[in-house]
């Protein structure tokens, strides 16, 4: 896989997206010109500094909770297949990441969508991109978690990194972290993570069980 392309510096502003107050509130919350909308949901359709930028200014929103997943082979199907799925997913920042996706957005009128996004490298892209935050590392898997925090850490060292144990989500989650990544493999442990933690958090859930994956590599 090729290298991940970093950005080199932050963007003074992103004119996709309506102006941020300093309270953290949308003025004239509009949908940036980066979704396409692909089985009835909309994709981000964005390069690499505007999917990072556009995923940090979600994040600092905090209003409520918000999704992000990626959309794989099995999750394109998903899409195509069932509108239980699509109402759920709709509600997701959702990033390409499958062929399928990218040969099913070809044979649309508006082309080939303009790159793909693996959860681990978007993760890595992510953490060095934003500002020092606190980051809570979620799952079933405490070796997973552990293992992944170290990589972390050594990796953006800024940030603050705990872990949380899934099956302890209902006491809820310590240091309101500004950022949850989750273990999640597959849509339904997704979907689960998701519930539990709208009730708990009120930032960005970043649905990224490739990210675990990536071990110290």
């Amino acid at each position: 896989m090729a290298p991940v392309p970093y950005p080199n510096s932050r963007p003074a502003s992103f004119s996709l997206l309506s102006r941020l107050e300093t309270r953290g509130e949308w003025a004239g919350f509009g949908q940036p010109e980066g979704l396409r909308r692909l089985f009835g949901v909309n994709i981000c359709d964005m390069g690499w500094n505007e999917a990072l930028t556009y995923v940090e200014t979600i994040s600092n929103l905090r209003l409520n909770a918000r999704a992000l997943s990626f959309v794989d082979g099995r999750t394109t199907l998903r899409l195509s297949t069932s509108a239980e799925s699509r109402a759920v997913l709709g509600n997701r920042i959702l990033l390409p990441a499958s062929r399928t996706l990218a040969f099913a957005a070809r044979l649309k009128a508006d082309g080939p969508l303009k790159t793909s996004f693996e959860a681990g490298a978007f993760v890595d892209a992510l953490l060095t991109y934003v500002p020092q935050c606190r980051v809570a590392l979620v799952g079933v898997n405490a070796a997973r978690l552990d293992a992944t925090r170290e990589r972390l850490s050594a990796h953006a060292p800024w940030h603050a990194f705990s872990v949380l144990s899934a099956v302890n989500l209902g006491s809820g989650i310590a240091g309101a972290p500004d950022l949850v990544i989750a273990d999640a493999l597959g849509y339904d442990e997704e979907l689960r993570f998701e519930q539990a933690l709208s009730l708990r958090h009120n930032g960005l859930i970043i649905m990224a069980g490739g990210a675990f994956d990536r071990r110290n590599s």
